[in-house]
């Protein structure tokens, strides 16, 4: 019974101190970096719709979707269209060595004929 107890409070531990972690990198980030601004777009769409930005430098970005509908996901593409990562989120900072796109993905609203979406795609600079 010892065993097992030591390896839950372990796991459990090990959780706390993961989401403590994230929480922390983007804390820094939003806090010491500035964003400079290198694609920012607000439209008004109907249907369900996406988003593919031009190729991005290498570097870090912040990436901030919203939507009156849903924002389904944000993917992020090597150059060739291969895909490198996903997020639910409506947020992320990405860094990457090598070139990428942006693709989110969006979900309209029942019941509605167009609704408004926006994507800011950000650099962070120190």
């Amino acid at each position: 019974m010892g065993l097992i107890k030591k390896l839950v409070i372990g796991f459990l531990l090990l959780m706390f101190i993961g989401t403590v972690g994230m929480f922390g990198v983007q804390y820094y980030y939003s806090t010491f970096y500035t964003k400079v601004p290198v694609e920012v777009r607000t439209e008004t769409v109907s249907g369900d719709v996406f988003y593919l930005s031009h190729v991005l430098p290498a570097g870090r970005y912040y990436i901030n979707a919203s939507s009156e509908g849903r924002v389904e996901k944000i993917t992020i593409l090597d150059e060739n269209g291969n895909v490198l990562t996903e997020s639910e989120a409506r947020s992320m900072i990405y860094g990457s060595s090598r070139p990428f796109r942006v693709r989110v993905d969006y979900k309209a609203p029942m019941n509605v004929d167009s609704y408004t979406v926006s994507v800011g795609i950000y650099r962070l600079k120190k």
